[in-house]
C-alpha cells in the first residue's frame, strides 16, 4: 500500500472502459461463447452494459443484473439506442439476491463484480450459491475476479474492491455452490502488470482527488479513451494469454458448469 489515500470512486459515476476492460470482456466472451449456442443468460453485475450488448449481438436473450441506478439508467439508454430493447431486460439488484426463479438460466458471466461483494451484503459465498440457484443443470458460468492479494494497491481502493482471490480459492468457492471447474484462466502477466504499473496506476495517482469533468478532460485521459488506442492495447493484452496457466497475472476467470 502506498500511503497516499485514495477513497472509493462513487459506483457508477463513470463510465467503465479502457483497454483492460476490452480485453478482459473478448476473454470472458471467448470462453463463454463456444459452451452455449443460446438461449436465456444472466449478466450478474452489468455494470456500464459493454458485455451485455456483446452478449446479445451472439444471439443470446440477456438478462443484466445491476445495483447501481446510475449504471441500470445508462444501459437502458445504450439499449434504446442500439435497437436491443427485445434481448436485453435491465434489472436492478444484488447479486446475493437474484430476483429471478430457481434455474432460469441456460448460462451466466460475471465479470469483476464478486470481489465488490462485502460480508455486510451476504459476501462471495452468498453471490456464487445465488448464480448455482438460477442456473439450470449443465448451465455454464463464465466469472472473473483480481488475483493474488500481495497485489493490493491504490487501485483496489479506488474500485472499491473488498479483496483479491487465489487461484484455486476462487476455483473451489465454485466447487463449494454446486460447480464443475472445466478452466481456469489466469490473465494479466507480462504486458498486463506493466499497463497496470507504468500507465493505469500512475494516471489513477494522478486523478484520484479531480472530479469526473477534471479527469475526463486531461489529454491522457482522452487517449485512453481513444478507440483505435484501446483496440491497439486490447490487441497487444491478448500476448498474455500464453501465460494463462501460471500465476504470475493480475486476475483469473473460472470456467464452470452448474452440476
Amino acid at each position: 500500500m502506498t500511503e497516499q489515500t485514495i477513497q472509493p470512486t462513487p459506483w457508477g459515476e463513470t463510465e467503465i472502459r479502457g483497454p483492460v476492460h476490452l480485453f478482459r470482456e473478448r476473454l470472458l466472451m471467448r470462453l463463454f461463447e463456444p459452451r452455449l449456442s443460446d438461449g436465456r443468460v444472466l449478466d450478474a453485475g452489468c455494470g456500464s452494459g459493454s458485455l451485455a450488448l456483446e452478449l446479445a449481438k451472439c444471439g443470446f436473450r440477456v438478462d443484466a443484473l445491476e445495483r447501481s441506478t446510475d449504471f441500470v439508467a445508462m444501459v437502458r439508454r445504450k439499449i434504446a439506442r442500439y435497437g436491443n430493447e427485445s434481448r436485453i431486460s435491465v434489472h436492478q439488484g444484488s447479486v446475493t439476491s437474484l430476483p429471478f426463479e430457481d434455474a432460469a438460466f441456460d448460462g451466466a458471466v460475471c465479470g469483476e463484480v464478486i470481489e465488490h461483494v462485502s460480508l455486510e451484503d451476504g459476501g462471495d459465498v452468498a453471490a456464487i450459491a445465488e448464480l448455482a440457484r438460477v442456473l439450470k443443470p449443465g448451465a455454464p458460468c463464465v466469472a472473473s475476479v483480481p488475483l493474488n492479494q500481495g497485489l493490493w494497491d491504490e487501485a483496489d481502493d479506488w474500485a472499491g474492491h473488498v479483496k483479491r482471490y487465489g487461484r484455486d480459492e476462487f476455483a473451489d468457492l465454485f466447487r463449494e455452490a454446486g460447480f464443475e471447474i472445466d478452466d481456469v484462466r489466469v490473465w494479466g502477466f507480462p504486458f498486463g502488470r506493466i499497463y497496470h504499473s507504468m500507465l493505469f496506476g500512475p494516471w489513477l495517482r494522478r486523478t484520484a482527488a479531480m472530479t469526473p469533468q477534471e479527469r475526463e478532460g486531461r489529454s491522457d485521459t482522452r487517449a485512453a479513451r481513444n478507440p483505435a488506442l484501446v483496440e491497439a492495447v486490447a490487441g497487444v493484452l491478448r500476448f498474455d494469454e500464453l501465460f494463462s496457466r501460471w500465476p504470475w497475472g493480475r486476475g483469473v476467470i473460472v470456467v464452470a458448469t452448474r452440476r
